[in-house]
């Protein structure tokens, strides 16, 4: 057999699974135009960057969040995509509770897979946010295999309370650990980070308000939408109304504005001054949100 023909091959099978295996030079989640809780970080796994929440349960501790009420998971038992609908982000109460000596709970996704697959993060710069928080929270790397890697002390960046809506960013710079597990270089863990996650942590008792509006990677957050957390402003309610029929948008009540219409990553895909309608045969099938504004008009749809 030719050796060359059988190398070459070798060559080209990995570099596709590297290929596969490469995240998004730059991401932005942004809640108010996702419907589903999930950041798309680039992976083709079906279950990748969906929200998830966990807290110190296993160590016998006690802290918890306290979620908006009202709102519960959908069929496929998502709760977070419904959360983050209804808030336009992660909105929830964390209390520290009794039962572990370092209390914690935090939100988190998973870069590539529900396995943990640890994969390269460095073009992304560090992470950014748009937040409201009456508490100080951390922004963790967690490592592909961090009992043998990092012993769980994993990088992590502070995160300062700001009550009122804001936005920062976070550089790999600002990273560092804690110094109590292994030491290992930032290089290492960003090649191999397996999860994003927000931690709370505290005294028992310590609780604070939070609303994640926005995570991206460095310099992609805007700031956290201007629309009411609680809910999209509710169209049907008023003389306007939206409807979709063979991918015409038929709207009624307007006489002149511009919507715009913005996919689950937060981009503009089609902008145009309306009156009547609004073509959408261009755009491939899928959830998206219009934004429509002008003299006496502001609403969002689904």
């Amino acid at each position: 057999m030719n050796k060359r023909v059988v190398l070459g091959a070798l060559a080209l099978a990995a570099a596709s699974i590297y290929a596969q295996e490469k995240v998004s030079d730059k991401f932005l989640w942004d809640g108010a135009y996702d419907v589903v809780g999930r950041v798309l970080t680039g992976s083709d796994d079906k279950n990748s960057g969906y929200f998830y929440d966990y807290s110190d349960k296993a160590e016998k501790g006690t802290s918890a969040f306290k979620f908006p009420a009202g709102i519960e998971a959908d069929v496929y038992r998502n709760f977070y995509g419904p959360l983050v609908e209804a808030c336009h982000g992660i909105k929830a109460t964390v209390t520290m509770g009794e039962g572990y000596d370092y209390p914690y709970a935090g939100i988190g996704f998973n870069i590539w897979n529900d396995d943990q697959k640890g994969v390269d993060i460095t073009a992304w710069g560090g992470i950014c946010l748009a937040y409201e928080s009456t508490i100080g929270f951390g922004i963790e790397l967690m490592v592909e295999n961090e009992k043998t890697v990092t012993g769980y002390d994993n990088y992590k960046a502070f995160v300062a309370k700001s009550p009122a809506s804001t936005k920062a960013n976070f550089p790999w710079s600002k990273y560092s650990q804690g110094g109590w597990g292994i030491e290992v270089p930032i290089d290492d863990v960003l090649a191999k980070t397996a999860a994003i996650k927000l931690k709370f942590e505290g005294t028992v008792g310590t609780s604070g308000n939070f609303r994640i509006c926005q995570i991206g990677s460095n310099g992609q957050c805007t700031g956290c939408s201007p629309q009411p957390p609680s809910a999209l402003v509710n169209v049907a309610a008023s003389s306007v109304k939206a409807q979709l029929s063979d991918r015409v948008l038929h709207f009624q009540g307007i006489s002149s504005a511009k919507a715009e219409v913005i996919n689950l990553q937060g981009e503009v895909v089609k902008s145009a001054i309306i009156s009547s309608t609004m073509d959408l045969s261009s755009l491939d099938a899928g959830i998206y949100m219009v934004r429509v504004a002008g003299k006496s008009v502001n609403f969002d749809v689904k």
